[in-house]
């Protein structure tokens, strides 16, 4: 089983998104699945220009001459495709949107009824690979709910690709997990990560049980302790560029 996986974090390695991705492929390894890892920052794609030249003068070609024709032809040879973005404003990064956009080539131009989706107009495939995707997204803030229009959006794009959501690990609270000196703090979660990888290959899909774990607080104590580990982490950002204390706070924002 070949697993493609799409990293949109401009940070590349050192991003919290990595390191969810890198023990959770570890582990679709251990099950056997052939893998491969794509930073997308570093293919230094070009922007979608809606031109539609890919549609009607060079029917499958874009117009942009770049990396993206190489991996567009593994994207379409995968089985799985795991999409990695940390959320940005509530979405994804513009490199991730970069790249579904640049995907449009493989769609011919005619609007038909969807062919899986009653009531829905679409287009015809060139092909149609993958067969299932999975969403892997960390955020700063300590809610879940911060990522729902992110979740819709990716199970849409499932949905009108007519490829089998496997789900989402998401990942609150993450911005520790890109620090090296915290690494050892989240051995448990993850080895839940790895062990979620191993479930999607094995069986297709993670257990209640392990979904449980992967959800499960990374920090002890309530939101106003995690309020000022922040504002620590902040501040000592601030103190190391000397920024004045009058440009710290807008008012009314000064933290407790």
């Amino acid at each position: 089983m070949k697993v493609l996986t799409l990293n949109g974090s401009p940070r590349t390695k050192s991003s919290s998104t990595y390191h969810i991705l890198k023990p959770l492929l570890e582990g679709m390894e251990k099950a056997g699945a052939e893998t491969e890892l794509i930073h997308i920052r570093d293919l230094k794609l070009k922007p979608c220009l809606g031109c539609f030249t890919c549609w009607v003068r060079t029917p499958g070609v874009c117009v942009h001459q770049d990396s993206m024709p190489a991996v567009l032809e593994k994207f379409n040879q995968a089985d799985i495709v795991v999409f990695g973005t940390p959320l940005y404003h509530f979405s994804m990064t513009s490199f991730m949107k970069d790249f579904i956009d640049r995907t449009l080539p493989r769609l011919e131009p005619w609007l038909i009824p969807h062919p899986h989706i009653a009531g829905i107009t679409g287009h015809p495939e060139r092909v149609h690979k993958p067969e299932k995707m999975l969403l892997v997204s960390p955020c700063g803030f300590p809610e879940f709910e911060h990522f729902d229009s992110l979740v819709a959006t990716f199970k849409h794009l499932a949905r009108m690709e007519h490829w089998e959501y496997l789900g989402e690990i998401l990942r609150p609270t993450a911005e520790p997990l890109s620090n090296p000196q915290l690494r050892e703090l989240f051995t448990d979660y993850y080895e839940a990560v790895s062990a979620a990888g191993e479930q999607l290959i094995r069986e297709g899909k993670i257990s209640e049980e392990l979904q449980a774990r992967l959800r499960e607080d990374l920090f002890p104590g309530d939101k106003q302790e995690f309020y000022e580990m922040a504002s620590d982490h902040w501040i000592s950002q601030m103190d190391k560029f000397n920024v004045p204390e009058e440009m710290r706070h807008t008012a009314g924002t000064r933290p407790s």
